[in-house]
């Protein structure tokens, strides 16, 4: 049987892809070896936020003299079971009603790993040992974590971001690889959680990628927080429960995550053939095309469900692929939210204007009891070219920027709308007026 659309691999990108295609009345069919929702619903995105939300409650717990009540004399004991029911509970819903959603909307679904065999330049599909054709086939195999050759995976004491959520119970001593999103969210949720926490980086600063002045202030939240950190190291040996680092330093750890970043996943191709993916998510292959994780070096949720829907409009609507500024996010308290250029990437800074505001200037986050962080935005001839910023609710302030960006609005067209008083989000124009 022939189908207009074959997806392999039910991710964020494969998901949009095959709601955009159930719209146009295309017939399609999906593969996904593991479980609907890819990395994101299933070992990524939510389990790990639901556990981050669990986590920050009781962190919450400790802070109630601040908010004017008193300490209860038998203070609250966590139970991570529970915490862990509550994510698997979460992503299990999420998952039946996707699978339901597509079944009822004629949508085939194949449980099996999906190969390519290509022939005079066009792919079908081998599943199961079935064959499958399709007019255009979709790759959204998304990635993996990366692994380090010198401390290679073993699920029990040496973790990836996947197998960090398997765990029953956590262990008091914790060492943490890398200092990007999973590294840092993970560190915030051990440490709210009265964990001993140590992250090794190897670049000259944590969250390598952020703008500078974000890297500081998120080491000077991690020293707030007791979480300790090397910086411009590596971990060479993993003994005994002992890590050394190159200089010789010895860490005492009952873990170690390793979360230096992922790789791309792509399905196996039968014969001598490799695979090549171009900028447009077209291939080698005519009848094949990549999306996400696969084609993306920001593998990020949001950017393959963006690229998704691009690569559909191109195909079916004759629409031009279209760029746009993308967030990117690390959760947490507070919240880190950037976009687009970071003050690092200027090169003639006499052609930028950087407007910035410490969050002690909002009377929200005295209320809150939320004063740790800033909003930074980088402008260019009236127009914003990036922001960065740190604060509560800066996931949702951070896609006021990106709008104005998309729609081309000027500073003044921003300092000229109204925002409601007192909140987070009028920070964005208080940024903006502070000359």
């Amino acid at each position: 049987m022939e189908y207009d659309v074959a997806v392999i691999g039910l991710g964020p990108a494969g998901l949009e892809f095959v709601k955009k295609s159930i719209k146009s009345g295309l017939k399609i069919i999906a593969f996904e070896k593991t479980s609907i929702g890819g990395t994101c619903l299933n070992v990524g995105c939510i389990p790990t936020k639901t556990i981050l939300s669990c986590s920050e409650v009781f962190l919450k717990l400790k802070e109630l003299d601040k908010f004017g009540i008193n300490k209860l004399e038998d203070f609250p004991q966590y139970s991570y079971e529970k915490m862990c029911l509550k994510k698997d509970s979460i992503v299990e819903k999420f998952t039946k009603a996707l699978k339901k959603d597509f079944k009822s909307k004629g949508v085939t679904i194949i449980e099996g790993e999906a190969a390519l065999s290509v022939e005079n330049g066009f792919a079908k599909i081998i599943s199961n040992g079935e064959e499958y054709f399709a007019q255009k086939i979709i790759i959204s195999t998304g990635s993996k974590p990366y692994e380090l050759k010198n401390l290679p995976f073993n699920q029990k004491d040496i973790l990836n971001s996947d197998d960090v959520l398997k765990l029953k119970e956590i262990p008091q001593n914790i060492l943490i690889i890398g200092s990007g999103a999973i590294g840092l969210e993970w560190a915030q949720i051990f440490s709210n959680l009265d964990k001993n926490v140590v992250i090794v980086e190897k670049a000259d600063r944590l969250s390598p990628q952020s703008d500078f002045e974000v890297s500081q202030r998120i080491e000077r939240i991690l020293k707030t927080r007791k979480i300790k950190f090397f910086k411009n190291s590596e971990v060479k040996s993993y003994e005994n429960k002992v890590a050394t680092l190159i200089d010789g330093t010895q860490i005492p750890s009952d873990i170690i995550l390793v979360a230096v970043g992922r790789s791309a996943l792509l399905p196996n191709i039968e014969g001598d053939f490799e695979i090549q993916i171009n900028k447009d998510y077209t291939t080698n292959i005519k009848n094949v095309y990549a999306i996400g994780d696969t084609q993306s070096s920001a593998k990020l949720a949001h950017i393959a469900s963006y690229q998704a829907k691009s690569l559909f409009d191109s195909l079916y609507n004759s629409k031009k692929i279209a760029d746009s500024p993308y967030p990117a996010i690390i959760y947490g308290n507070p919240e880190i939210a950037s976009c687009a250029m970071r003050e690092d990437d200027i090169v003639n800074p006499e052609e930028y204007k950087i407007f910035k505001l410490p969050l002690t200037f909002l009377p929200k986050a005295w209320c809150d009891n939320k004063i740790e962080g800033f909003i930074k935005i980088i402008t260019k001839e009236g127009k914003i070219k990036g922001a960065h910023i740190i604060a509560p609710e800066a996931s949702s302030l951070i896609m006021q920027i990106i709008i104005a960006m998309k729609g081309n609005l000027s500073i003044e067209d921003i300092k000229d709308t109204i925002f409601a008083h007192p909140t987070y989000s009028e920070g964005i124009l208080e940024a903006l007026n502070n000359d």
